[in-house]
């Protein structure tokens, strides 16, 4: 089954926690903190992999986790970190945010990775607390959750040429011609659901891969016919070959208007790919045979595309006459086109580093007021920035943690935002999970 579309959901490894701890020893009568740090969460990495074709994977599955980090141990001992979740894609799989519509990465090159979640950091023993103030503190820091997204794998299929027209004008026929795919045929339209990949061998030296793209009618680019899941498959691929029925004639459309209409949603598409290489082939001769004016008609439609510099084959998909001089046209083509490929994916691999990470943005500071008073007091829900990740990461039952927490948003100027938007000495703070009363 071709699957090139899946969502899921990846939540990386949370840090494991810092602990409290104090040296006991025999001849130690006063030992100090020696609480170690905790590991670090495991994240979650997609990875691209030339040996993979399809996101069928992702249609069984689509919760994904990194593991979480070890506990800090006594003794200084570091906890371990947690192990790394690994997702392999097919290349030319691009990830997108669910949420935002964002492109987070394309991913084009095997073994080019994306940190889709990044774990959380361990959290660190009360050790790493000491001050010339504060000998012996008797907290710890809890480990940061991990990165959590629900992520789009959205899959360009990766051919040399792309077989284009309206239904039944051949392309399933031409690529079970000329290659082992057998694509599912019959006399009606919109035979074929799904895009076909085929692989043609004209000699040992000379092949390429071939896609026939089905579902192009008026309307495409908008989604008519299910367009918009199968145009964007064309659009890496780098040579079209437009195929015409002939046959239409016959029954008195325009074999201009077939041509025009396709290019046309192409256009619309995306611009930039009615820039590319497209062989004319018309298909389906051997049934004029014995129709002169048929025959008169295609003879018109084929001088107006040559007068505008097209290229154009007279084939029979069915009988596989003409086909060879077709091919080896679109070969010569394809090899153009590899060499610039290369040229490309050296740049790329130059300006684009095989790593990528796309962290997630730090929720803005948001202070709300929730209820007032008669005694002149207010309660408060305040979310996000660095006070909800501090108050997340420490007890702040334990009277030492607090004043630390304190210390640090007062230095960080969060204090003085909270002050400014309103909360005054006494008034009740909602802080994720936690409510204190605020205090200088």
């Amino acid at each position: 089954m071709f699957i090139d579309e899946a969502t899921i959901e990846v939540k990386a490894g949370d840090g494991g926690n810092g602990i409290i701890a104090f040296r006991r020893e025999k001849y130690v009568p006063s030992g100090g903190p020696a609480g170690g740090d905790g590991g670090r969460g495991g994240d979650v990495i997609i990875q691209a992999d030339h040996h993979v074709k399809t996101l069928i994977d992702f249609s069984r599955k689509r919760h994904f986790k990194g593991e979480r980090g070890r506990h800090g141990e006594g003794g200084r001992r570091k906890g371990k970190d947690g192990a790394t979740s690994l997702l392999k894609v097919p290349l030319n799989t691009q990830v997108f945010d669910k949420d935002t519509g964002e492109l987070l990465a394309d991913l084009l090159i095997s073994g080019q990775k994306f940190v889709a979640a990044q774990g959380g950091e361990g959290g660190r023993g009360n050790p790493r607390f000491v001050t010339s103030s504060r000998q012996a503190p008797r907290f710890a820091e809890n480990g940061a959750l991990g990165e959590e997204r629900t992520l789009l794998l959205n899959l360009k299929i990766l051919a040399d040429v792309a077989v284009i027209g309206f239904p039944n004008a051949g392309k399933s026929t031409l690529i079970s011609a000329v290659s082992a795919a057998r694509p599912k045929i019959a006399a009606y339209p919109f035979t074929t659901l799904e895009p076909n990949l085929g692989v043609i061998r004209l000699d040992v030296a000379s092949q390429f891969v071939m896609a026939d793209i089905p579902g192009l009618i008026r309307g495409a680019h908008k989604g008519a016919g299910l367009g918009h899941q199968f145009l964007k498959h064309i659009e890496r691929t780098p040579v079209f070959i437009h195929l015409v029925d002939a046959t239409s004639v016959l029954s008195g459309e325009s074999l201009w208007r077939a041509f025009a209409v396709i290019n046309r949603e192409l256009k619309m598409w995306d611009p930039e790919l009615i820039q590319r290489p497209q062989l004319v082939g018309i298909n389906k001769m051997d049934a004029l045979v014995e129709d002169e004016e048929a025959q008169e008609e295609v003879a018109i439609f084929e001088a107006k595309l040559k007068s505008l510099g097209c290229e154009v084959f007279r084939i029979s998909a069915a009988s596989g006459e003409g086909l060879q001089p077709l091919l080896w046209r679109t070969m010569e083509l394809v090899t153009e086109a590899r060499e610039q490929a290369i040229a490309a994916a050296k740049e790329i691999a130059e300006d684009q580093s095989m790593h990528l990470t796309r962290v997630l943005p730090e929720a803005p500071l948001v202070i709300k007021e929730i209820a007032q008073y008669t005694d002149d007091t207010s309660e408060w829900e305040v979310s996000g920035g660095q006070l909800e990740k501090m108050v997340a990461r420490f007890d702040m039952d334990n009277h030492e943690a607090m004043l630390y927490v304190h210390n640090y948003l007062e230095r960080n100027g969060t204090l003085e935002q909270m002050k400014q938007a309103g909360i005054k000495v006494g008034d009740l703070v909602h802080i994720g999970d936690v409510a204190f009363a605020f205090e200088e």
